[in-house]
């Protein structure tokens, strides 16, 4: 009983609900974040194949930008790939943090069993949200955990939507309202009525 009336709700929030297309798949907004009240989406887990073609340079040019703005986490934001084609998002949150993400990354690959030069020239974006407070987020655990609320089942750093997801499978209007009045516009909701409940070992 209790899960047709979660698919039912689903139902009617998926029919007035905005897709919005995300690297390798989309989610639906079936809240949008408001002054009092953070967003709440549904994933559609179904994410395009992705060709293992000169991946290499790409994965390696990353955790040199990932290096860069653990250096510089005031100035700036988790990288990311983006797919089809392949291109390298390096964010920034300040002028100085433009600088410091623009530089091209170069370096060898060596996937194929030998030497591939390459060069890569990130595409900077201007964000809300920098490593430093993302990550302080996520570390936080003064209560125990970083976010102590008896919905959130997980968190983790999205750098593609530069905020961090909390997993769930139910939330009230409560929650979305204290998310927002304790962290702004740090965090989103990732409510997924099917996913299971954490098992405690």
């Amino acid at each position: 009983m209790r899960l047709k009336a979660i698919l039912a709700l689903f139902a009617v929030y998926a029919v007035t609900a905005v897709p919005v297309s995300l690297p390798g798949g989309w989610r639906v907004i079936v809240q949008p974040a408001a002054d009092d009240a953070v967003e709440v989406y549904y994933e559609l887990r179904s994410p395009a194949p992705r060709s293992a073609v000169s991946i290499g340079p790409f994965y390696q040019a990353l955790q040199a930008a990932q290096r860069r703005a653990e250096i510089y986490p005031h100035d700036l934001a988790p990288p990311y790939l983006l797919y089809a084609p392949y291109r390298l998002v390096a964010p920034y949150v300040t002028p100085r943090g433009q600088e410091l993400a623009s530089p091209p990354i170069s370096g060898v690959d060596w996937s194929y069993g030998k030497p591939i030069p390459y060069r890569i020239v990130p595409q900077v974006q201007l964000v809300r949200n920098s490593q430093a407070e993302l990550t302080t987020l996520t570390e936080d655990r003064e209560h125990g955990r970083p976010i102590d609320e008896p919905e959130v089942l997980g968190m983790q750093i999205e750098p593609e939507l530069n905020r961090v997801v909390v997993e769930t499978n139910a939330f009230s209007q409560g929650l979305r309202r204290r998310l927002a009045k304790r962290y702004g516009g740090l965090v989103t909701i990732d409510w997924d009525p099917l996913r299971p409940p954490m098992l405690l070992l």
